[in-house]
This record gives structure tokens, C-alpha cells and sequence, in this order.
């Protein structure tokens, strides 16, 4: 029996020794990626859905800008529509025109967007659980309520963790959705009237 406990109190040590580690190096992650202030990234989205026999595929741009809070999540094939996130509210971009969302949800998914841009960890550990396998940083809901998301897979670069290559998003269901980013610069002005 003093074996068992004994083995057991290893377990927990070394698995405390793992749970540390994995805070330490969150916390160099979150450092890291507190030090970008802007960010440009084209990106393809791809949705699997159960029913389809191929994926959904869309094209796009994103520009941020941490210190303004402002956000462009713009799609430019096969269609033209995305978001903007400014201080003054939430739009929506189509056909040209921009129309403020006036509704609590649509401003709460903006407010969600913001803290997965800046991978705001501390934020996110309320909702998260929070695990790092390499350069994959894994996201299951806590709670048992999340009807929408089962799991988001974070893939971060692995010679410079701020630049995020790929985030994979699973529905309870099975579907999934994949976002890959590339050409992604940090840190560089942005163009005049990017974020209007």
C-alpha cells in the first residue's frame, strides 16, 4: 500500500512540476505577444461541415491595432463582406457599406474577438482551459453549457510564437473550422484608412 501512495505522491508532484511549467511558459507566450501593437495577415478559412462532401473555402485580410482597439476582419473571395471594431461600436462590412450592430450579442462577440487577438491569457483561463503541446495551445470550454465550441487549437510559429500560422475551431457535432494565416507582419504602420 506505501508503494501505491508513494507513486501517487510522485504523480502529483511531477504532474504540479508539468502544470508550473505550462504557466511559465504561457505567461512567455502572453509576454511575447503583448509586445505586438499592430498586426496585417491575409488568411484562408476553411469550413467542414458534416453535410458537404468539400469544405467552404473563403480568403481574406485582418488588420488590428492593439493600442486603438481596432479590428478589420475583411473576406475578398468568394464574396465581400467582414467587421470593423472601432471605439465608437461594431459594423458590419457588405457590398461596400458599412452598418453599426446595435445588438448585445453582436458587441459581445467583438469583445471575445479583441481577447483572442491579443491571446489574453489571463482572460481567457476563465472561459478555457488552457493546455501547450509544442507550439499548439489548446482551448476546452470549462463550462458544459458552451453549445457552440468543443475545442480551438492554436498554432503559433515556431521560430516566433507572436505570429500565429493556424487556429482550428470543433463544434460539438464534428464540424470544424480551420483559419490559416501567412504574410503576416507585426508591428509596421498601417495603411492609411485601413481600419475605417
Amino acid at each position: 500500500m506505501k508503494k501505491y501512495a508513494l507513486s501517487f505522491c510522485f504523480a502529483l508532484a511531477a504532474a504540479a512540476v508539468f502544470a508550473q511549467q505550462g504557466a511559465d511558459l504561457l505567461a512567455r507566450y502572453a509576454a511575447r505577444i503583448a509586445e505586438v501593437k499592430t498586426l496585417q495577415s491575409h488568411f484562408t478559412e476553411e469550413k467542414h461541415l458534416a453535410l458537404l462532401s468539400e469544405p467552404l473555402k473563403s480568403q481574406g485580410n485582418l488588420v488590428f491595432d492593439k493600442t486603438s482597439r481596432r479590428l478589420r476582419w475583411q473576406y475578398t473571395q468568394p464574396f465581400e463582406n467582414g467587421f470593423l471594431i472601432t471605439q465608437s461600436g461594431v459594423f458590419r462590412l457588405q457590398d461596400g457599406k458599412k452598418q453599426a450592430v446595435k445588438n448585445a450579442l453582436g458587441r459581445m462577440m467583438a469583445a471575445q474577438m479583441l481577447v483572442w487577438l491579443t491571446l489574453d491569457f489571463a482572460s481567457l483561463q476563465q472561459d478555457y482551459q488552457i493546455t501547450l503541446n509544442g507550439q499548439e495551445i489548446t482551448f476546452v470550454p470549462r463550462s458544459q453549457q458552451n453549445k457552440a465550441v468543443q475545442k480551438i487549437t492554436v498554432l503559433v510559429d515556431a521560430q516566433n510564437p507572436q505570429l500565429v500560422r493556424q487556429v482550428t475551431m470543433l463544434e460539438p457535432g464534428g464540424d470544424f473550422v480551420v483559419w490559416k494565416f501567412a504574410d503576416t507582419r507585426l508591428n509596421e504602420p498601417l495603411p492609411q484608412g485601413a481600419l475605417l
